[in-house]
């Protein structure tokens, strides 16, 4: 206790040009010791890195389809157990693909000029179709 008494004291004596020398010294001390264990930490964690390759996520593949044509209806007895009720057909007349919805929006689509979007499957018979999501009526009609 007496070397704190002792050095608080002599503290306490310092005055002018011995004070700013004593502070401009002790400054420079503890900015050394900074840096110092700024350095010691920059090395820590370099080394706690690990060097590994960014995996991004393949990119997703829109699979959606978009045709165009005219809604034509067609005999589902053509597709037994598939509920396959439409056609896209050309301007020709001849079938682009056929179309099945989960609602009514081929029946009202109807012998209308259409774009239709979805996902071709294949029926239990093998068939192809278009598994209808959209469709975008042309204002041509």
């Amino acid at each position: 206790m007496e070397l704190l008494k002792d050095i608080y004291n002599n503290a306490e004596a310092l005055k002018g040009r011995k004070l700013i020398t004593v502070t401009v010294a002790l400054s420079i001390v503890f900015l050394g010791i900074g840096i110092f264990i700024g350095y010691l930490n920059n090395l820590i964690l370099k080394q706690s890195e690990t060097e590994t390759d960014t995996m991004l996520p393949p990119p997703v593949v829109d699979t959606t389809v978009i045709l165009e044509g005219r809604v034509a209806y067609t005999n589902p007895e053509y597709y037994p157990g598939d509920e396959i009720s439409y056609a896209l057909v050309d301007a020709s007349g001849k079938e682009v693909a056929l179309l099945r919805a989960e609602d009514d929006k081929l029946a009202l689509a109807e012998g209308l000029n259409v774009k239709v979007r979805g996902t071709e499957l294949r029926a239990k018979s093998g068939t192809k179709y278009l598994l209808v999501e959209e469709v975008i009526i042309n204002a041509a009609n």
